[in-house]
C-alpha cells in the first residue's frame, strides 16, 4: 500500500500539474479536478489530483501522517521502543 502526503500544486499545464511534495516535483492528472490552480493543495493517489485541501487540512493530515509514519520501524513492523 502507497501511502501518499498532500502536496502543492506548482505549475498547472495542458497536460496536468507539477506538484511538490516532501521537496521533489512530481506530475500529476487533472482529469479529476481539472480547475486546480497554483497554490492550492492536493492529495493525489495513483498520479491522480484526487481532492483539493484547504491549508490547515493539508498541515493536519501531513503531521498525522508523518507521525504514524514514525511508529513504524525500516522493515515495516510497529515500531517497539526498544528490544525484544
Amino acid at each position: 500500500m502507497c501511502i501518499e502526503v498532500p502536496g502543492r500544486v506548482v505549475e498547472v499545464d495542458a497536460t496536468g500539474a507539477t506538484i511538490l511534495r516532501d521537496g521533489r516535483r512530481r506530475r500529476a492528472s487533472t482529469l479529476l479536478i481539472p480547475d486546480v490552480q497554483p497554490g492550492d493543495w492536493v492529495f493525489v493517489a495513483a498520479g491522480t489530483i484526487i481532492e483539493r485541501l484547504d491549508p490547515g487540512e493539508a498541515s493536519h493530515i501531513t503531521a498525522t501522517l508523518r507521525e504514524a509514519m514514525s511508529r513504524v520501524a525500516p522493515d515495516g513492523a510497529p515500531a517497539t521502543g526498544g528490544t525484544r
